[in-house]
């Protein structure tokens, strides 16, 4: 039992007051609602003694000047959520700020450092004094995770796409926090490691690592049972094991009297035995499942439920009123959460009409305003997940296409950082592959300027799988940008100038082999640039096979699997046959080998300190870009 008393049984259907306006005539969204009453959240916190001493045990290490790390697992509903709740909580109440921020799942796909971002945000509005001196001097590389610290973030220089880069960006975060946390405690919560994107698990394992001081402690929470045997998560909480300075804390399900006292909290009365032992039973001591089977019986539909996990999960939704039901389809597909002016551009309801719609889903407890009050989210993501994957394949691509068009239309209707990647993904979803595969490679180009590799490398191979499907006319209508300084320009005549030919898929493979190789993923480098000589096997030219070549050797000599001379030799070869005066198919060294050109040769072999580069192609300027452009030319 928590140490808090328990609440009288009349207040257990707790009311949220309508709250002040958060800017010059424009009314919170969640006081637009009124008072909004919200059920079968138990007024009582049950249990986890053991677990929030530990954690108040950490935050008084912190404030002594020891930074303290913990990882907070669970199975879904399991009550990891509602126990951080009780910690920060009682955290404000001793003066330490609390920055909150949630790894974002959208479709397959993660935000690239989408936890740090937020929580730096809500950072900086409780300690704006202290989190613009810890970043003084660094504000125009720390807005590649927080945007607002540089005065203009769009003319930010894009940056080296190197491991130097992102080393640097992981130090430079990790002196701002611990510098932030020098007079006073902050917690740090990171919420949904599962559905962590890989360079906030990189960051993440590079905080845990090196904090050393100041008043920090970073909580970070996973679903348990998600982690299949090869899910990305799996070798960091492994790896983060390894350290002493790292606890890691498993919730258990409740037991029988647990889950007793929680449905007594739920229905404000003591609950029979017998009622008791069945909820018990088919819950398995879950705390999620308790609420939603306590509440089902008390309102006399627990004979209608089946022991399905979906049928359970939906039997209140499916109560709500059609309008409500329709609410929760959208905001269910749109993302963990869905902000309130971009959900009414996809509803196209009148505003009075989406308003009582939204009042009906945050009535029964189906929706929760967003903490910060632009938006709205599940109560509970298995709840969210239930209702996505109930949606009808057509259902589903129409409302991703309207998303996208939503967003297209007006690129304000969600935060800066997220729209890029955001946007690709609807299109994505939508099965619109004409609008797709240039999101899709804006998108790259986003997650390389923040030193996301392995952002760039999914996105890149997503644009691999759509490109054969994309129109004709779609794909000439991409053009190269620049030429980074190895490889050989894309889209050059014989005298090296900039000609018209549009993006090839070679390309893609050359930007995909160095975000592999950047992000550590060697096996998957390998495969593409494997993939690569294959094609120049039919479409010849000996100064991209050399640069291929030596991309294998550099990620050989990596892997440990040898010392690459064999690929550098190659690559040698391929260069000087390209530089003979006449040249002639049989004069190349290896049929990978191609025409004659006269554009200036790479040097054959990698430059003695640091790695080599790749092009890039023309990235719209603005998400409502689309082939055929000016932009894209």
């Amino acid at each position: 039992m928590s140490p808090g008393p328990r609440e009288d049984a009349r207040t257990a259907p707790r009311r949220a007051a309508a709250l002040p306006k958060t800017g010059a005539g424009a009314p919170d969204r969640r006081a637009m609602l009124g008072p909004v009453e919200t059920r079968s959240v138990s007024p009582v916190f049950v249990g986890r003694a053991d677990e929030l001493a530990t954690l108040r045990e950490a935050l008084v290490s912190a404030a002594e000047g020891e930074p303290q790390a913990l990882l907070l697992g669970g199975e879904a509903g399991v009550g990891k959520t509602r126990l951080v709740e009780e910690f920060t909580a009682a955290a404000r109440e001793h003066g330490a700020v609390v920055a909150l921020g949630g790894c974002v799942e959208i479709g397959a796909d993660g935000l690239p450092f989408a936890p740090f971002s937020t929580a730096l945000r809500a950072l900086r509005r409780a300690l704006p004094d202290d989190l613009a001196a810890a970043a003084a001097g660094q504000e125009e590389e720390l807005a590649r995770l927080l945007p607002e610290l540089a005065e203009n973030p769009a003319a930010a220089p894009p940056g080296r796409p190197d491991e130097e880069g992102l080393a640097r960006l992981f130090e430079l975060t990790a002196r701002l926090l611990e510098r932030t946390a020098a007079r006073r405690p902050v917690v740090l919560v990171l919420e949904d490691l599962h559905w962590a994107d890989a360079s906030t698990r990189h960051l993440l394992a590079y905080l845990l690592r090196t904090l050393r001081t100041g008043r920090l402690v970073v909580l970070a929470t996973y679903r348990s049972d998600d982690l299949h045997r090869r899910h990305p998560l799996r070798p960091l909480l492994a790896e983060l094991d390894r350290l002493r300075t790292v606890r890691r804390i498993e919730l258990a399900r409740f037991t029988r009297d647990e889950v007793g006292r929680q449905i007594a909290g739920i229905l404000a009365r003591e609950p029979e035995p017998s009622r008791v032992d069945e909820i018990f039973r088919r819950s398995d001591g879950n705390a999620f499942f308790v609420e939603e089977l306590a509440v089902a019986a008390h309102e006399g539909c627990a004979g209608g439920l089946t022991d399905t996990l979906r049928d359970l999960l939906l039997v209140r939704v499916e109560a709500l009123p059609e309008s409500a039901q329709r609410i929760a389809r959208i905001v269910a597909e749109g993302g963990t959460t869905v902000e309130y002016r971009l959900l009414a551009a996809v509803a196209r309801l009148a505003e009075d009409d989406l308003i009582e719609a939204l009042r009906a889903a945050v009535n029964a407890n189906i929706l929760l305003p967003a903490s910060d009050g632009d938006g709205y989210r599940f109560r509970h993501s298995l709840v969210r997940e239930a209702v996505a994957d109930d949606l009808l394949p057509g259902e589903r691509s129409r409302l991703n296409r309207r998303y996208a068009e939503a967003l297209d239309a007006d690129p304000t209707l969600v935060p800066a950082d997220e729209r890029v990647m955001r946007l690709a993904s609807y299109w994505y979803r939508a099965h619109d592959t004409a609008r797709a595969l240039p999101a899709v490679l804006h998108a790259a180009v986003e997650a390389r300027r923040r030193h996301a590799y392995s952002e760039q490398l999914g996105l890149l191979e997503r644009a691999m799988e759509l490109w054969d499907s994309a129109p004709e006319e779609v794909r000439a209508a991409l053009r190269p940008l620049d030429c980074a300084e190895f490889y050989p320009a894309p889209g050059t005549d014989a005298d090296g100038a900039p000609a018209t030919a549009p993006l090839r898929y070679l390309d893609l493979l050359a930007e995909a082999a160095v975000a592999g190789r950047l992000s550590g993923e060697r096996k998957r480098a390998l495969r593409i640039t494997r993939r690569a000589l294959d094609l120049l096997e039919e479409e010849p030219d000996p100064l991209r096979a050399a640069w291929f070549w030596t991309q294998r050797g550099l990620l050989i000599q990596a892997q440990a699997r040898g010392d690459g001379r064999h690929e550098l030799t190659m690559a040698q070869d391929l260069v000087r046959a390209c530089r003979r005066p006449r040249c002639t198919p049989a004069s190349w060294p290896s049929s990978r080998a191609g025409p004659c050109c006269t554009t200036p040769a790479p040097r054959p072999s990698p430059p003695p300190n640091g790695p080599w580069s790749t092009p890039a192609w023309s990235a719209p300027p603005t998400s409502s870009w689309t082939p055929g452009s000016p932009s894209a030319a």
